[in-house]
């Protein structure tokens, strides 16, 4: 029996989990969403989720603007185009080993918390000095001239582009389970859907219900965000919580309910 516990281990892991119930770490997902984007926002002013808003940055840089930020169109392009490649890559890597496998789905959640991990080490020792703020006064003023050469130092941009990289597994696991109603990402196609759906009024509307609370969490997300950044816990804490809920998250799909196969026990 002893011999066999190692290949055993490899057969659980290798299973597909029963997707019953996935959308609650994807619920999950849209609260660190709003967690982790109103952060970067106040940090370096730009999203790592949301990437509309980026692109009008970009497309504002053309002219210069917004004022007294005109680089802000850069941080927005790195945002965009490291999202992009994390998509790639999480897609890949999901084809590649099995998308609902719990080892691909550990191993998914596992990266984006080392990679949240290494964004919050860069705020936390001050070398990305813009994500390392905390105790912010929303009334006192602000030093543009400061503002702008602490946005615009390489380890900010690094830490946008590794955090827009991670965030980009979330939606890339929405689809893989099915779930496009919490893209955990964005927001503005949950609004069209949750209003346009002919059934919303509906008392036993399961989709709308995720779009729902996918949308309430996402700014209860961004809220705490907010408050926590005007403690000591700053930008820093909110991305070690951020990292902290993502490997609860990885372990959690280990030992998640696998899905019945030739009536085999799960």
């Amino acid at each position: 029996m002893v011999k066999d516990s190692p290949g055993r281990g490899m057969q659980h892991a290798s299973r597909e989990i029963n997707p019953n119930l996935a959308d609650l770490p994807m619920l999950t997902c849209s609260f660190l969403s709003g967690l982790v984007d109103a952060a970067s926002f106040n940090a370096a002013a730009v999203f790592v989720s949301m990437q509309t808003g980026n692109t009008v940055f970009i497309a504002l840089g053309a002219a210069s603007l917004p004022a007294g930020d005109a680089k802000r169109w850069l941080r927005a392009l790195v945002s965009v185009a490291s999202f992009l490649t994390g998509c790639s890559f999480f897609a890949s890597m999901s084809r590649l080993l099995g998308p609902l496998r719990r080892s691909t789905l550990f191993a998914s959640f596992f990266l984006q918390t080392l990679l949240l991990v290494v964004c919050a080490s860069l705020a936390q020792t001050n070398v990305a000095p813009a994500f390392g703020i905390a105790n912010v006064d929303p009334f006192a003023p602000v030093d543009l001239e400061e503002k702008q050469a602490r946005d615009n130092q390489w380890a900010v941009y690094l830490t946008v582009a590794v955090l827009a990289f991670q965030s980009s597994g979330q939606i890339v696991l929405s689809r893989a389970l099915g779930l496009g109603e919490i893209p955990s990402v964005v927001l503005t196609s949950l609004y069209c859907d949750l209003v346009s759906d002919p059934n919303v009024l509906q008392s036993s509307n399961t989709k709308r219900n995720r779009r729902l609370l996918s949308v309430v969490l996402f700014m209860i997300g961004g809220i705490a965000s907010g408050w926590l950044q005007r403690t000591v816990v700053g930008v820093r804490g909110v991305l070690w919580i951020a990292a902290g809920v993502k490997l609860v998250i990885a372990f959690g799909w280990l030992v998640w309910e696998g899905k019945a196969k030739d009536g085999a026990d799960p």
